[in-house]
């Protein structure tokens, strides 16, 4: 599993920590971009949401550790040992928390920017947090990266003992997963429902040593507001792109929704499924990416993100086997069963990637990083209110100068959102309204 991405690590680390440099914002009456981490530290990978009380809840992972050479700031490695801190927001984004540990041993956590931990808030306003961690097999003495989660009931002040979420495994993919781990139980995705179900999943090496290097996706589930877990269980065959991570999310109707990319010979295909039924049965997958299928010896690193309104349902991903490459947008109105042509999300760029997708009322907000001819690596968005029928005009995010990138976004029901983002060493946030199209053209003139 692990070991096809050596080969792309390189590619990962320009994600992971990118130099600065000069670009000018796009609008001069910007919202506050808000520092969320902590000064003279290099912060990551952010993730967002908002609570039912209006509270703008994040996570990042954060490389000040006490064995610095294992941080993936300092080289690609599977034995990368990172922190990983909360912060909390309770006017909107425009102030935050000082920043909270959540993992109790430092250096505990194994995370970084394709494998990154996620946080969800629940209607009863309990905070969820998921992520990989670091371990040793108790039968054989290898590390082992595990699923840990742990939850927060006072706000985020303090975080529960972590559990450990999959079963160990009897076997030793060492050859397989290479790095110095034995396994890995990483890639992972998390939803929770308004029932107080917590729905986590993640990427699976157990049986490797016997069906390919190829991953598979096991879930374990927790009916009770995640004070405990029920069994992992296996939800999709030896047939997942190893290195792609799972996507989660619960619509209005209570519907589970999962991304991912199914391997199919030497294809990478994004593929959606969905449960209607809290968990416990899931639909065949069905493949979004159109009839270009992305030919790719090796993990892309890339995932598959989806939402949904009623029989409305949008995912959005990195697509190598277009032309031109870069991130799309995909419909389906009949609940997932079919789905329409890829849409290309920013025309002229020359490389796009990492889009996050948010459906915030009745706006459907896309976010992604691009470049546009030779300059910095920037955040842009489009916005549709016709269930993306129609996208509005392709706008950068007024953030600061320098190479922004890794966008994270939660909604609103008044139609705003809260983005979160890595520029350089720092994690930012503000919230955005997306502007009407026809506002946008008359400030254009």
């Amino acid at each position: 599993m692990l070991a096809r991405y050596r080969q792309l690590a390189l590619a990962t680390l320009a994600f992971t920590l990118p130099a600065l440099a000069a670009t000018a914002a796009t609008e001069p009456s910007a919202p506050a971009a808000t520092l969320v981490s902590s000064a003279n530290h290099q912060a990551q990978s952010p993730e967002v949401a908002i609570g039912p009380d209006d509270s703008v809840n994040m996570i990042w992972i954060d490389q000040n550790t006490a064995d610095s050479s294992q941080t993936h700031g300092h080289g690609h490695s599977h034995m990368a040992s990172t922190n990983l801190f909360f912060a909390r927001s309770t006017d909107g984004g425009l102030t935050f928390s000082a920043p909270v540990s959540v993992n109790p041993t430092p250096g505990e956590v194994w995370g970084f920017s394709v494998s990154k931990p996620r946080i969800a808030v629940g209607s009863n306003g309990t905070i969820h947090v998921f992520y990989p961690a670091n371990d040793v097999h108790p039968t054989n003495g290898k590390p082992v990266a595990v699923a840990r989660y742990t939850r927060s009931t006072d706000g985020g002040r303090t975080f529960e003992k972590p559990q450990q979420l999959n079963a160990w495994p009897t076997t030793d993919a060492s050859h397989l997963v290479h790095g110095g781990l034995s396994h890995a139980h990483v890639f992972g995705a998390m939803a929770v429902d308004n029932a107080g179900s917590v729905y986590t999943l993640w990427i699976d090496t157990r049986d490797m040593a016997k069906e390919g290097d190829s991953g598979k996706v096991f879930m374990a589930v927790s009916r009770d507001d995640g004070r405990t877990f029920g069994k992992d269980a296996e939800l999709y065959p030896a047939d997942v792109c190893p290195c792609c991570q799972l996507t989660a999310s619960v619509d209005s109707d209570q519907r589970l929704w999962i991304g991912s990319r199914q391997v199919d010979g030497k294809f990478r295909d994004s593929v959606v499924s969905v449960s209607t039924d809290g968990g416990r049965t899931f639909t065949p997958r069905q493949r979004v990416s159109g009839e270009h299928r992305w030919e790719i010896e090796g993990c892309p690193l890339k995932p598959t993100s989806v939402t949904a309104s009623g029989n409305n349902v949008w995912a959005t991903y990195f697509n190598g086997g277009e032309d031109p490459a870069g991130v799309y947008v995909v419909r389906s109105t009949d609940g997932g069963k079919s789905w329409m042509a890829p849409q290309l999300v920013h025309p002229g760029a020359t490389t796009s990637d990492a889009p996050a997708i948010a459906l915030a009322g009745s706006t459907l907000h896309l976010f992604w990083h691009a470049k546009v001819g030779d300059g910095a690596r920037r955040i842009y968005t489009r916005a549709s209110t016709d269930g993306g029928v129609s996208f509005g005009p392709v706008v950068e995010l007024p953030a600061p100068p320098g190479a922004t990138q890794l966008p994270a976004v939660a909604g609103r029901a008044n139609g705003s959102v809260q983005i979160a983002w890595q520029q350089g060493t720092e994690v930012r946030s503000m919230r955005w309204q997306a502007v009407p199209a026809a506002a946008q053209a008359a400030a254009a003139r």
